[in-house]
């Protein structure tokens, strides 16, 4: 038998005796795991800083995040809580919240900050109470190599493995599959945790927006990490008035990051081509034109029509096309349903109108967060986790136990089966056909954004027709008169 398969077999084991649903086991093996990582802090920032494009800054807010994801999920298990929800039942208590891990995960990590691509969905699982197995095909990361020597040598081998890949569909089917480095877009819930990588991301500047905040925040978001964040912004949408203004703002902000910061990498023409030669088309067909230098460019969309606006980019391109308003940002291009995330940059009003009437996964109001730019796409078929990407309830499933007696509400349906003298089947009529409650639904003294604009115009239009509807019926009365008094002489 290969030593893959008799790894497997092992892991499948401690899922059957259930190990790891013991708090003080999963509290162990993070806390190990948060020990090897802590100790060996140089290491992987000098792998993280020779594998990415990225700058020392943003290898010490990978490095920093990661650590934190591992402690965030560590600090979610308490041994008091969760012993006594184990012995709830015991004391005639239901257990309604009652959750187990899933069994056997596989996490097939991404290569954009894999570091935290890889600790975070291993922490999390962990914490859900599961068996894990890792991914790590052969190549020539440094981060791997790293990890090739801490993990195996830090967590319990009968219940996590470091693997090359994994083929077996027997063992798939069987397990959570994380897949960072899927393009799918399921909007399911299946066995598996896709990222959503080839689900773009938008922003719209409204002209009500803070400009230079907003064009601080995008150029930042599309820049940083080697511009390779499946949440930078893959097309900005600003309002026609502002755009002049915000197109300077973001080659401002750009410029001095890259002056500020010598120690970012250039970008690889290898990893980017493809936006690189669609960018280069474009631009012959003289639907955009760019600007920048070697380190970013900022395209600006003449025609939106471009295949350009349609797809997922990679690196320091920043596409931006202007809208006419907020209706035509949000109805006149075709976005997925939904978009991995919107960045909304506008007064409250206009931006509760944007996030409502624009599917998004995760919707951001005035702000771009630091720590969706780091880490994989979410499986867009799952709730978000707005700090963490992976929640524990990811990697677990309901348990419930229920002990206590039925809320009178179904006692009543039980006594009328079961034939107690306690209630009648005219009793049971009453109840069901006992109207609602009223709504409580005051008058119109509170409209929403549309509401009000919609209003007001009706107003315009009432106000401004009716003096030429009354003065219309003054001259047709007239007319009429003087035609009637010809007629009597």
């Amino acid at each position: 038998m290969a030593a893959q398969d008799i790894a497997i077999e092992r892991l499948q084991m401690a899922v059957v005796d259930g190990r790891t649903d013991n708090i003080r086991y999963r509290q162990n093996q993070l806390q190990s795991l948060h020990a090897a990582l802590r100790n060996d802090a140089g290491t992987i920032a000098s792998a993280l800083a020779a594998d990415s494009q990225a700058s020392s800054a943003e290898v010490e807010a990978e490095y920093y995040l990661a650590m934190n994801s591992v402690q965030h999920f560590y600090d979610s298990l308490v041994f008091k809580d969760e012993h006594e929800k184990e012995y709830q039942v015991t004391h005639g208590k239901d257990n309604a919240t009652r959750r187990l891990g899933v069994g056997l995960v596989v996490i097939r990590p991404t290569s954009h900050t894999r570091f935290y691509s890889i600790v975070t969905p291993l922490a999390a699982a962990i914490s859900a109470g599961n068996c894990v197995v890792l991914e790590l095909a052969d190549t020539l990361l440094q981060v791997d190599a790293v990890l090739r020597k801490i993990l195996p040598a830090t967590l319990d081998l009968n219940t996590f493995y470091l693997s090359k890949t994994i083929n077996d569909s027997s063992i798939l089917d069987a397990a959570l599959l994380v897949d960072q480095t899927s393009g799918a877009s399921s909007t399911s819930l299946t066995n598996q945790l896709l990222s959503s990588s080839a689900t773009r991301t938008v922003a719209v500047v409204d002209r009500t927006a803070d400009i230079q905040l907003a064009a601080k925040a995008i150029t930042n978001a599309r820049f940083s990490f080697g511009g390779t964040s499946p949440y930078a912004p893959d097309l900005v949408l600003v309002n026609e008035f502002v755009k002049q203004e915000f197109f300077e703002a973001c080659s401002k902000y750009a410029t001095l990051a890259f002056a500020k910061e010598a120690s970012v990498k250039r970008v690889s023409g290898n990893l980017n081509e493809a936006t690189r030669k669609a960018v280069k088309e474009a631009e012959d067909k003289k639907q955009v034109s760019s600007f920048g230098s070697n380190d970013f460019k900022l395209v600006d969309v003449l025609d939106r029509s471009s295949s350009l606006t349609k797809r997922k980019i990679s690196g320091r391109y920043l596409p931006i096309a202007s809208v006419s308003g907020l209706v035509d940002a949000i109805f006149t291009e075709q976005f997925e349903n939904p978009l991995l995330a919107g960045y909304f940059f506008a007064d409250p009003a206009a931006a509760k109108y944007l996030a409502q009437h624009l599917p998004c996964h995760v919707s951001s109001i005035n702000q771009i967060p630091v720590q969706l730019l780091v880490g994989p796409a979410a499986p867009i078929a799952h709730d978000a986790d707005f700090y963490y990407r992976y929640s524990k309830d990811m990697f677990s499933a309901a348990r419930p136990q229920f002990i206590e007696p039925l809320p009178e509400t179904f006692a009543k349906v039980e006594e009328l089966l079961s034939g107690s003298k306690k209630t009648s089947t005219s009793a049971v009529r009453a109840l069901a056909v006992k109207p609602l409650k009223p709504t409580g639904q005051p008058g119109n003294a509170q409209l929403g954004f549309f509401e009000a604009g919609f209003l007001t115009m009706a107003g315009i239009t009432f106000f401004g027709v009716l003096p030429v509807l009354g003065y219309s019926s003054w001259i047709a009365a007239r007319k009429g008169l003087e035609l009637a008094m010809r007629w009597r002489h």
